[in-house]
């Protein structure tokens, strides 16, 4: 009982207030029958405040603490930057071969490990949560950084990347939102004190965030209806690799904490920190580099769409995990 009580009821309805924004745009999209020069717009203002939302939530104070767990970062990172990605990359190669801008949407969504979500179900696997607040900042700093390289490497000859437009919507998308929730932070510091800052920017973060993802959802899917109408079989096509890539990254946090001797609270954050994925990144850089390929972005959201119920199974997993393979010694004593 007290695992569920961490998800709050909006929280665990998410999944299906986001295939309703699907489901609403793609049926006002076709009954419109004609495409609105102002969905563009619209999305790109609803991504910049989706975008500050997330990052209302980043601690950047708690980088400093990743020098004091070496160990566990360099696994941390070395899961998420190298071996997910190749995971990312075959399985796209198999299964998506054939549908150039759903393989990239595909590639894009999985190369980006979560900044915020992945916290709740780290808190609810009874993982290490103040270890995961280390970690998000570096994550989020290294995706960036990283991006246009998986972009070069595993898309590169499918599609014309222009380092030029990633940087402009570097600075649009990523750089304008985050210091504006810089300047948020720093005002409510001001105006109520640090010890209510961060209770204040949580109940601010998380509606926004789920608001605004709502938006961009609705309006993309609205913008785009024909489209995904035209190119649902490959669309769907995504559940069967999406559902291998949980399952593998699930699996390689468990080999990597056995072969690595973490302890439980530790496994838990690597696999919920190597599971969950930043949709809002990646669709950010998605909407900015590759404004004509709305394949490109509606594939992200099909991975969206499945996430949250399958952390909740992981959740799940992770503490029988506990039960059968971390608690014998403690049994035994």
């Amino acid at each position: 009982m007290e695992d569920e009580a961490k998800l709050s009821l909006l929280e665990k309805i998410q999944s299906l207030i986001l295939i309703g924004a699907m489901i609403l745009g793609l049926v006002f999209g076709v009954l419109k029958n004609n495409s609105d020069s102002n969905v563009d717009f619209l999305v790109s203002l609803a991504i910049i405040v989706l975008i500050y939302s997330m990052a209302l939530s980043v601690p950047l104070g708690e980088v400093g603490r990743s020098y004091k767990r070496v160990k566990f970062f360099l696994i941390a990172w070395g899961l998420n930057f190298a071996v997910i990605p190749l995971i990312a990359w075959l399985l796209a190669m198999v299964f998506l071969y054939a549908y150039p801008a759903i393989y990239i949407g595909f590639i894009l969504y999985l190369v980006t490990p979560c900044t915020d979500w992945f916290l709740v179900f780290t808190s609810m696997s009874k993982g290490d949560v103040p270890l995961g607040l280390a970690l998000l900042p570096t994550n989020l700093a290294l995706q960036i950084m990283l991006m246009p390289i998986y972009v070069y490497l595993f898309a590169g000859h499918m599609i014309d990347f222009q380092i030029s437009a990633f940087l402009e919507t570097l600075l649009i998308f990523i750089a304008f939102p985050f210091a504006l929730a810089a300047l948020t932070r720093y005002l409510i510091g001001k105006s109520k004190g640090k010890s209510k800052e961060k209770e204040i920017l949580g109940k601010i973060s998380s509606p926004l965030q789920l608001a605004s993802l709502v938006v961009v959802i609705f309006l993309m899917f609205y913008g785009q209806s024909y489209v995904i109408v035209e190119n649902l079989d490959p669309l769907l096509l995504m559940f069967v690799p999406l559902l291998i890539f949980f399952t593998l990254s699930f699996i390689n946090a468990q080999i990597s904490s056995k072969v690595f001797h973490l302890e439980y609270k530790e496994c838990a954050l690597l696999t919920c920190t190597t599971a969950a994925r930043n949709s809002p990144l990646s669709l950010a850089i998605a909407f900015g580099v590759f404004p004509n390929e709305p394949l490109i972005y509606v594939s992200i959201i099909i991975g969206v769409l499945i996430e949250l119920p399958i952390l909740v199974a992981i959740t799940k997993a992770l503490r029988f995990c506990e039960r059968r393979f971390f608690n014998k010694t403690a049994t035994a004593g």
